[in-house]
């Protein structure tokens, strides 16, 4: 009923009784004489005013009820009013600007949307702030830095949370907006090294609504830096150690030693000793330059690894019962446990002879007393294990994980010793192994127990009898 007193045409019938009376008061006696045709005619005018203000009102409704389907997101696809030109063009006028608005909105949610996706799989961690400095929001990656969930960290002071409150406030970062390292672990309990920068989150008024703070993981690349620095202190050391005993005895020689035809035989053969270790040492860094830039490319053959380790230990004992090798005992039993069928494998022979070479080579190096050296051979369901055994002085447990490191040596005083390698040996055996798709590793229960390195081959028995007729060449 209030609606109805409010409407337009409860106040165009008033309007229009208004008028009436003041026109009939203005001619009263001639209106009196003929009330009938005046009467007539105020009906009759009544009714095209509510007519057309019935019409004039369903379209104002049409476009209030426009107005709030746009509000709600919602456009009909009816476009059609009838009315006076004026009313229609506005109505259209609303319908042009629902469009707009509601694209607009399409675009504002899918950008939304694409920035939510964006944020969600970035591998930087981001967290955004509001303008006191508590926490609005995280993407994953930050959570998985952080190690904590959405609910423990919305609210929180960013400070407290990258605990970082003995050095900054929260009005530190928004006026020096400084870049901190801080160390923590992740979901996984790995160590990670965060590098945390931050930008102001400016409204377009300029007005400050916040901070963001980019959390980007530097673990690998600091321990890369610090690979390369040790690298680098590595080779230094390796190849002063030669160059300072070569010029030692030079300037021995220059001073007169050169006279003693013993004593200068001594020391230009311990010169050359160290000059053919300098040049081994800058032929395997060059060998694991090209391992890394993957310059070398393996010329793979279908071998029978059962002939090929056959012909490689053959060798190797000829050279220790010649004593071609004067740093190797002859005291030595080779244990061969493998299958005397073939085994085909597709490898490049050079690259694996260098493996079987070094691995045996080292048992025999660092066997001091001789003793047994067992070579076993086992097929598996997609590979085949290759393990040497040997009973030298053994590697502590501590140090098993890092003996393919470049350089790394259990005792480093074997630096100097008669022995003593490049200690890049076992690293190129790595890479050998891993550019075959196979993989390597060691154990030893301890120092003074021997030592065991086994690698991996990839294998498949299907197909495998097709080579059996063929004569291998290390038969």
């Amino acid at each position: 009923m209030i609606k109805f007193f409010q409407s337009l045409i409860f106040r165009g019938v008033v309007a229009h009784l208004l008028l009436f009376v003041i026109l009939f008061m203005s001619a009263f006696d001639y209106n009196l004489v003929h009330f009938g045709s005046v009467l007539a005619n105020y009906f009759f005018s009544l009714i095209f005013v509510v007519v057309f203000l019935a019409q004039q009102q369903h379209m104002l409704l049409a476009i209030s009820k426009q107005i709030t389907n746009i509000k709600n997101g919602y456009l009909p696809r009816d476009k059609h009013l009838k009315g006076t030109r004026e009313i229609t063009d506005l109505y259209n006028n609303i319908l042009t600007l629902g469009e707009d608005i509601i694209r607009t909105q399409n675009n504002l949610e899918n950008q939304r949307n694409q920035l939510d996706s964006i944020l969600a799989y970035m591998v930087d961690g981001v967290v955004a702030t509001d303008r006191r400095g508590n926490i609005i929001m995280t993407n994953k990656s930050a959570l998985s830095y952080l190690n904590a969930t959405q609910d423990e960290l919305m609210q929180k002071s960013l400070v407290e949370v990258l605990q970082i409150s003995d050095q900054y406030n929260f009005y530190d970062l928004l006026e020096k907006e400084p870049e901190v390292v801080i160390e923590t672990t992740d979901g996984n309990n790995g160590a990670i090294s965060l590098h945390v920068k931050f930008a102001l989150f400016r409204r377009e008024s300029g007005f400050i609504s916040g901070i963001i703070a980019v959390l980007h993981d530097m673990t690998e690349q600091d321990k890369a830096e610090r690979e390369r620095r040790l690298f680098v202190s590595n080779v230094s050391h390796e190849l002063r150690t030669p160059l300072t005993s070569v010029k030692a005895y030079l300037e021995a020689l220059e001073d007169g030693a050169i006279d003693d035809k013993e004593t200068a035989s001594s020391f230009i053969n311990v010169s050359l000793t160290e000059t053919d270790r300098m040049i081994r040492m800058i032929s395997d860094l060059l060998t694991l330059s090209r391992m890394d830039q993957d310059r070398i490319v393996l010329e793979k053959e279908m071998i029978n690894l059962t002939a090929f380790l056959n012909y490689q230990i053959d060798r190797l004992v000829q050279i220790i019962e010649t004593g071609a090798n004067s740093s190797i005992s002859s005291d030595f039993t080779f244990v061969r446990n493998f299958p005397e069928e073939p085994i085909w494998v597709e490898i490049d022979p050079d690259k694996m002879a260098q493996v079987v070479d070094n691995i045996i080579g080292n048992a025999l190096k660092y066997s001091p007393k001789g003793g047994t050296v067992t070579i076993s051979l086992e097929t598996r369901e997609n590979d085949v294990l290759i393990s040497i055994s040997d009973e030298g002085m053994g590697i502590p447990k501590a140090d098993l994980l890092k003996i393919f490191d470049r350089f790394y040596r259990v005792d480093n005083a074997s630096r100097n010793s008669k022995v003593g390698g490049t200690g890049l040996g076992l690293s190129i055996v790595h890479d050998i192994v891993k550019m075959h798709g196979g993989s390597i590793f060691a154990t030893s229960d301890g120092e003074g127990k021997g030592t065991t390195f086994s690698f991996t081959l990839p294998y498949s028995s299907e197909g495998a009898e097709d080579w059996d007729d063929f004569t291998d060449e290390f038969e």
